[in-house]
């Protein structure tokens, strides 16, 4: 990238800015960082104070390796080097991303941006709408940043994050632009919300698809979860864009409700899955079976039907909130009722690997009591006559530890052999998390403990037959597991394959 002027950054900050910039003192910035190990000569340095370390710590460091200018909190008391400009921020994550998208030259300005945000079913309605938009929206090229993978115009390559951090967002974005985007969809995590990762970018449309606990290692608290979610919709979405909302969910209702006096003029979409009247989108009938789903439902006061190509209530309700937020873009109905039939599986989510046994076996990412109460709840109603339901599951290490017990209940409720195994244990001992999903068992369940994943699901295989259906939960599409010892090649839906028919 060609240098551009410290005042160029400073204009784009001048919101952020708690003092005036000096023109008189304006170098060129060839690059940018927040870390100073990235530091080269020419660099404006961004001092953070995250979560793990104070960034202002490391502004010596900065300024040793020959960075041309430095931006701090506004409230920073340190030391600073005399012969440097400094600007003051008053929002440092949001500072960096406007920092950020100022050095790509703000990409994202040459195409739309959708967005889906919630703690389930996010990376399914990314899914979803990239389709919609692909199938019905005539010369589209569509982006994709999602859980699964990323699409950047060429191709999926793998993906680390739901959200990538400011600058990889914002190298997506040039990407995308050098490659002809005219369309992007990505999902919208709560610490990216909370980040403001986005920068200044507006979002062409937005859906919010519920709000369950999990994060809270991150967050605190579910009304700070809450209010970082809120953000997509109370700062980063255009007037004239559509938010879809589903209202079945508490934290939906409650948003709607909100914004309709904060945000009188936005162009708000309710979604009920229960029938709720008044809402723009309202499911009447769901009928499941373990390939497909029957939905009828009323749209905008049109009454509809459609076959969506993939099982489960969730996958419904996913369908449904993305068919919203096509229609709100202005895509013609009909059109996308036709794209319903050709739907995508999404890699990891309600994956199916039939079994030898005659057990049908499923993969699913599911990692919060909510999406296995879900997956759960949705796999029970296509079970057969006499099938049981077996599931292998575990919770993920140096995470929110508040949901395990409430995952252990969950399985105790609705599956008939629940198989408890490790997840991502990172630096925690296996047994130690599995200790704690037990708890929330009711004393008298039947289940089994199995800590090595693989040995868990091979013994799940053991213990099914024909006509039962085994979940594997809460790793989905990842090809990984992460230990003490560091992360491993490992996939859930690979252990799988070597059992089936």
């Amino acid at each position: 990238m060609q240098p551009l002027p410290l005042s160029t950054f400073a204009e784009a900050l001048k919101p952020l800015l708690a003092a005036p910039f000096d023109p008189a003192r304006d170098p060129l910035v060839s690059s940018v960082a927040n870390n100073s190990s990235k530091v080269v000569p020419g660099t404006l340095f961004l001092a953070i104070r995250g979560a793990k370390a104070d960034g202002h710590r490391f502004l010596p460091d900065a300024v040793r390796k020959g960075a041309s200018a430095l931006a701090v909190a506004a409230d920073y008391d340190g030391p600073l080097p005399p012969d440097i400009p400094v600007l003051r921020v008053t929002d440092s994550y949001f500072a960096w991303s406007v920092v950020c998208e100022t050095f790509f030259r703000r990409p994202s300005d040459a195409f739309r941006v959708h967005t889906v945000t919630g703690t389930n079913g996010k990376t399914s309605t990314a899914y979803f709408m990239r389709h919609y938009l692909d199938t019905v929206r005539p010369g589209a090229k569509t982006a994709l940043v999602s859980t699964v993978c990323c699409d950047l115009g060429a191709g999926p390559e793998p993906s680390e994050h739901t959200t990538p951090d400011a600058f990889t967002l914002q190298e997506m974005f040039a990407a995308m632009k050098s490659n002809g985007v005219t369309d992007a969809v990505m999902e919208s995590s709560s610490h990216g919300l909370h980040q403001h990762r986005s920068g200044t970018l507006e979002f062409a449309s937005a859906a919010f698809t519920n709000l369950t606990g999990d994060h809270l290692d991150y967050h605190g608290t579910m009304e700070n979860y809450y209010q970082a979610k809120k953000i997509l919709f109370r700062e980063l979405l255009a007037d004239d864009a559509p938010a879809v909302v589903n209202t079945d969910d508490p934290a939906g209702a409650r948003l709607v409700s909100e914004l309709k006096h904060e945000r009188p003029a936005l162009r708000i979409l309710s979604v009920s899955f229960t029938g709720r009247p008044g809402a723009f989108c309202s499911l009447r009938k769901l009928r499941l079976a373990p390939a497909f789903s029957d939905l009828e439902f009323t749209l905008d006061g049109r009454d509809a039907s459609l076959r969506l190509p993939l099982p489960g209530a969730f996958n419904a309700a996913n369908c449904l909130t993305a068919l919203c937020m096509a229609y709100g873009t202005g895509l013609p109905f009909d059109a996308l009722l036709d794209a319903s039939a050709s739907m995508p599986h999404v890699p990891g989510r309600l994956q199916a690997v039939p079994l030898a046994c005659g057990a049908t076996g499923f993969v699913d990412y599911a990692h919060t009591d909510d999406a296995l109460e879900r997956v759960l709840s949705s796999l029970r109603e296509v079970l057969t006559p006499g099938g049981r339901l077996i599931a292998v599951f575990g919770c993920g290490g140096d995470r929110d530890r508040t949901k395990r017990p409430r995952m252990g209940a969950a399985a105790a409720r609705l599956a008939d052999l629940p198989v408890l195994t490790s997840d991502n244990p990172r630096s925690e001992e296996p047994a130690a998390i599995i200790r704690e999903i037990e708890s929330g068992i009711p004393a008298g369940t039947r289940y089994l403990v199995e800590p090595d994943r693989a040995k868990a699901i091979e013994l799940a295989v053991s213990k099914a037959h024909a006509g039962d259906i085994l979940l594997v939960a809460g790793k989905g599409h990842e090809t990984w597991q992460e230990t003490r010892e560091g992360r491993f090649p490992f996939s859930d839906v690979e252990i799988l394959d070597r059992f089936r028919a």
